[in-house]
């Protein structure tokens, strides 16, 4: 915790009105906030999500992910995908919006290229459909609680503060904030989280040649730059092409005084974001001289945010835990599957890539959603509950759907019988999710 040496401020107390009411209110709308706002209100919940961009999508669209990631169980012969529901929603919707590139093997895995505003028209799109009731500029600035529950969100605007009622709450922040602000155990990697990274697109590449670079090729070019005095962080990385003459680029990894940095001091990301922007002209320096087709590359635009990788993780009824990962494991509780690796951006140039047996997955438990002794309070995405190489698993954007529409529903349902999210049982969320073309896995 941040500790402050110039004083305190009084505010006086205040009464802070309600601005709305609803069924179910969902904090954070990226991709678990989105599929578990849609999923909520077609359960017939009255559905309110809280975002603090002014778009949806969170990683996906502010930080530019570019590529779904999460999506496939990889062999050498076969790309099977292995994440369906809602997450098809949205892939359906952004191929009809000619924003869906082709599935991309790499290294042992594959993950779906996708255009960052088509991404935004398609959430705004489902939500919209769904009459689910989105306030943009929303940040949330603590709760109130009521015994074992929240009785309200309350968020800060430009109207000033104000209230947000709901029977349940559903926190996909990626920070678990509303889970922090409760007083629920959380969990932070201190020393040992992911570094983060600031996304770019460049114009003005030879897409064709760079289908022709592999990603060891590019590692070795980039490695001389290095050798050649250039200060590049990392020399392994993504880099796509999202249409002719367009490629994105997940490469660059951020320090602050040599370290990862707090995700919760302000000043130090302040830096972080600044220090991320010098690295994009250092890599696109870089990519002119070393890499064939960047000749005459040019920074078409970077994330509006540094990309997070890790901050809170809750500690939930079940914590999902680095043996579950690599050994495959079942439970009774699964409401999603997942075969992506324990990807760790941890300290120097390479990242740390742990792989699941080709063809296999894992489940996720709905467990790992619930939170003990509070009742109306669920988390999904990538502050589930999970140890801190599961986390670096399931924290991709496949599993970030999956586990929205899981505790979408579950809430949606505790909230219509007036029940506690940890009382409704889990045959009814797989049903649903079953119904609705979600893949939950087999038996081993």
């Amino acid at each position: 915790m941040t500790t402050y040496s110039f004083g305190v401020v009084s505010e006086p107390a205040r009464s802070t009105p309600v601005f709305r009411t609803a069924d179910v209110c969902v904090v954070g709308g990226g991709a678990a906030g989105v599929a578990a706002a849609v999923s909520a209100a077609r359960a017939g919940a009255r559905v309110l999500l809280l975002e603090r961009e002014g778009f949806l999508g969170g990683t996906l669209t502010s930080v530019s992910l570019g590529s779904i990631c999460g999506l496939y169980a990889v062999t050498e012969t076969q790309v099977r995908q292995i994440v369906g529901g809602f997450c098809n929603e949205v892939i359906e919707r952004l191929r009809g919006l000619d924003g869906l590139g082709a599935p991309t093997r790499w290294l042992e895995t594959a993950s779906l290229p996708y255009d960052l505003f088509a991404m935004k028209i398609a959430l705004d799109q489902l939500v919209q459909e769904a009459k689910v009731e989105v306030l943009f500029h929303a940040m949330v600035a603590g709760v109130a609680m009521n015994g074992r529950e929240v009785d309200a969100v309350l968020i800060e605007t430009k109207e000033g503060r104000l209230a947000i009622r709901a029977k349940a709450f559903v926190d996909c922040s990626g920070d678990a904030d509303l889970v922090n602000f409760a007083g629920a155990p959380c969990e932070v990697s201190a020393g040992d989280l992911q570094f983060p990274t600031t996304m770019m697109r460049f114009g003005g590449v030879d897409t064709d040649a760079l289908a022709g670079l592999s990603r060891p090729a590019l590692r070795e070019r980039l490695e001389q730059a290095v050798a050649d005095g250039y200060d590049l962080p990392r020399t392994a990385g993504g880099v796509f092409a999202e249409r002719p003459g367009l490629a994105h680029l997940n490469i660059t990894k951020v320090a602050v005084d040599g370290k990862s940095p707090d995700p919760f001091d302000l000043s130090v990301m302040s830096r972080a974001e600044i220090a991320g922007r010098e690295q994009v002209c250092t890599y696109l320096k870089a990519f002119r001289k070393y890499v064939p087709g960047f000749e005459s590359a040019f920074v078409m635009d970077t994330g509006a945010v540094i990309g997070i990788r890790e901050s809170r993780r809750t500690i939930g009824s079940y914590v999902l835990t680095d043996r579950d990962v690599l050994e495959g494991a079942r439970f009774d509780d699964a409401i999603a599957c997942c075969a992506w690796p324990m990807e760790d951006h941890a300290a120097g140039r390479a990242t740390k890539w742990i792989w699941l047996p080709p063809g296999t997955y894992f489940q996720i438990p709905l467990r790992s959603l619930l939170l003990e002794g509070f009742d109306n309070l669920m988390v999904a995405g990538r502050c589930a509950s999970a140890t801190h190489g599961a986390q670096a698993s399931i924290r991709v954007t496949a599993q970030c759907f999956a586990m929205g529409e899981a505790a979408g529903h579950t809430a949606a349902a505790a909230a219509a019988r007036g029940t506690s999210v940890h009382r409704v049982p889990v045959s009814d969320i797989q049903q649903v999710l079953e119904n609705n073309g979600a893949f939950l896995g087999a038996p081993q």
